[in-house]
């Protein structure tokens, strides 16, 4: 089995669930601004990391565009159980959280529709789609951040009880 698709993403908003994971349970609704390494599709193992800007420690006043991401990972893991297609030029994937330890159950992944960069549709959900369900117009559109550069924490510490501190980098 590969290893899951690790998915650089921007948290956009979350809703409560109503979950079987308690009060606290909800729903994340993110933006996908990078290109994963396989494009997204239907029963894809993957795993979420949360894109932070972190432009003002690199960049100058005239640019704007973030370039900078520190990547936190925020316990979510799992397959891709759905797609859905209702506006143009986007597509959301639902990602069922495997993590229990989680108050997060799902991920709304939004990305660019770029067929075969981005997201990969069967043959036949793409001429389905394209004949019988237009979907509505782009309210919004999500760009491909190319020039990007994401910095992730490999080094886990560990606190013991004696106040030692034991380092493990991945």
């Amino acid at each position: 089995m590969p290893p899951p698709t690790t998915i650089y993403a921007r948290e956009r908003g979350s809703a409560p669930s109503g979950g079987g994971r308690g009060p606290e349970a909800r729903v994340v609704y993110m933006d996908v601004p990078i290109v994963p390494n396989d494009p997204l599709h239907v029963g894809q193992k993957a795993r979420v990391l949360s894109l932070i800007p972190c432009d003002e420690l690199f960049l100058s006043e005239e640019e704007t565009r973030a370039r900078y991401y520190t990547a936190r990972d925020i316990g979510v893991w799992g397959t891709v159980v759905r797609m859905r297609v209702e506006e143009e030029g986007v597509v959301e994937f639902i990602l069922e959280n495997d993590n229990i330890k989680s108050s997060i159950t799902h991920v709304y992944l939004t990305a660019p529709r770029e067929e075969g960069r981005t997201v990969r549709t069967p043959l036949w959900r793409r001429w389905l789609g394209g004949v019988a369900a237009r979907p509505a117009k782009a309210t919004r559109t999500i760009e491909i951040e190319d020039d990007v550069t994401v910095f992730e924490n490999k080094t886990t510490l560990t606190f013991t009880a004696l106040g030692s501190v034991e380092r493990e980098t991945r």
